[in-house]
Order: C-alpha cells, then structure tokens, then sequence
C-alpha cells in the first residue's frame, strides 16, 4: 500500500482510450452542500462487442470526489466492471468493461459517472495494489489519515496476461475513514495470478456527514438492483458497492450515482445461473 500524491494513468485497452458518445451534467441545487460546488458529469460509449473504458471527465477548476459505472446492452452476466476508478490527476473517473472467457455476441456499452467539485478541504488520496497470486478471494483496505474520512474510491480486479474477465471485481466499500475492494474468480475458477487495486479519497470531516447504506433482497434471483438514498437535505458525495454471496457467478454492472441524492448498484448472474442466494449492497456517503 502506499500513500502519494496522484500519479497520471491512463486506462486503456487495445491501446487506445475510448472517446466521448454521450455528454450529460447534473447540478446538484437545493441546501448549500459540505463540498460546495457538486456536480455529476456522465458519459456514454460506443455499443459494440469488444472490451473498452470510458472515461467523464471533470470540468476545469474541479477534481473527481466520487463516481462509478454501468455496463447496459447484451450479456450482462458476461460483462464486468473490471475496473472503477477515480483518476484525480487527469479530474476524471474511468470505467473498464471485458467479456468473460466465452464472449457475448451482442452489443454492450459503458457509462461513467463523475462526481466533481472543487478541491474540498484535506484532499488526500491513498492508492494501492495487492500482492499477484492465485489467492482467492482477495480483499485490500486502504485507509484514509488520521481525522480524515472517506468519501470516494474505486477499485480493480486484474488478471495477469487475461484479455477477459477472468476475475470479478465484486466489492467497492465506502467505510467511514476507509476503502475496501474485493474480487474473486468467475466461478472460483481461474488457475492465473491475479490482483486487486485501491483508492480512497480523503476529506476533512464533512457537515451532516452520513453513510446510508441498503441491501437487496437476499435470493437467486437472476438480477436485481437496489439504491442508497440520502435523507431530506442532504446531498450525495460518494458511492460504494459490493455483492453479499456471489461465489464468483455474479457480476457487477452498474455502481453509480444516480441522481443527486441517489446512488444505485446492480448485479447479474452469469450465463450459467447461481442456485444459492445472493444480494447487492449499496452506499451512499451523503452530507448537508
């Protein structure tokens, strides 16, 4: 784990970075909020068959506090957020989305959200990357300094040398002073290396600061979605997410900030079905 001032990455696969489609802003109006200045920028990618990020951007004089992604389309079973993270150096927040192993002969796309805002006070980001190996499942918790609370992160799940989506990111956890990410393998299954990373974003405590936090019901079904909604007067500034169960058959494909008070998680059984029960989690880090 290390602590850092943000480093420039680029996401990118196929060696290129995916350009805009779709270009949506959300003010956030009503109550003055503990970071003033909120906004939600979304955008849309091409509908295809192929692995691919999106990344929304942040407009000048803010920087990325929170954010997520949503894959829509075909085989939602078979195509994961592999990646979710907020990339503060560049303002944006980018969303990676692969096939499993088998493919999907249908079109698929991504979304990205961004919540942005001005620098608020205490800006801080912790990253980090677990160690490679066929340990499953995987779990890294990143926390904020000390007096520092969490407000945002992201999180990977990455198979060494794997075009596919061999292994799932599962969990984004939003706790009160940490991050936590987690994977497993797609059907507990995968004889490779693999690896998670981590970000947390860091604040000062924040005014009216909560974290409302709801589940799903808890069965098989097939897919199911639930969403995290701030009390009256209160705003969003993060999201979180996390699958209860999955045994490595349910896929994450939608962890994002909704509305301006809402934040929703989704998640799908793989083309194969799960008999045992499971359910979705959602968070929501609100404040006044």
């Amino acid at each position: 784990m290390r602590r850092q001032e943000w480093t420039r990455r680029t996401i990118a696969l196929g060696g290129a970075l995916l350009s805009t489609v779709v270009l949506g802003q959300i003010a956030l109006s009503g109550p003055v909020a503990a970071v003033p200045g909120l906004m939600i920028r979304t955008t849309v990618g091409p509908s295809n068959s192929v692995a691919k990020s999106q990344n929304a951007v942040c407009p000048a004089g803010t920087t990325v506090i929170g954010g997520g992604g949503a894959i829509t389309g075909s085989g939602l079973g078979q195509v994961g957020m592999d990646i979710v993270q907020p990339l503060a150096d560049a303002g944006l927040y980018s969303v990676t989305g692969r096939e499993d192993p088998n493919g999907v002969a249908g079109n698929w796309a991504v979304t990205a959200s961004a919540i942005c805002a001005p620098a608020p006070s205490g800006l801080e980001v912790v990253t980090g990357h677990s160690a490679s190996s066929s340990v499953n499942p995987r779990f890294l918790e990143l926390f904020c300094p000390a007096g520092k609370r969490a407000i945002g992160g992201g999180g990977a799940a990455l198979a060494l040398g794997s075009g596919a989506s061999d292994v799932l990111l599962e969990d984004v956890r939003i706790n009160q002073s940490s991050v936590t990410v987690a994977g497993v393998e797609a059907g507990n299954a995968f004889a490779g290396n693999w690896s998670v990373d981590a970000s947390v974003i860091c604040v000062d405590p924040l005014a009216g600061e909560q974290r409302v936090t709801v589940d799903s019901a808890d069965n098989s079904t097939a897919s199911r979605a639930v969403t995290a909604t701030c009390p009256a007067g209160k705003r969003l500034h993060g999201v979180g997410g996390e699958i209860v169960g999955g045994e490595g058959q349910v896929r994450l494909t939608e962890m994002r900030p909704t509305s301006s008070t809402t934040a929703t998680v989704r998640a799908t059984e793989d083309e194969n079905g799960f008999s045992g029960n499971w359910k979705v989690r959602a968070y929501a880090v609100c404040a006044t």
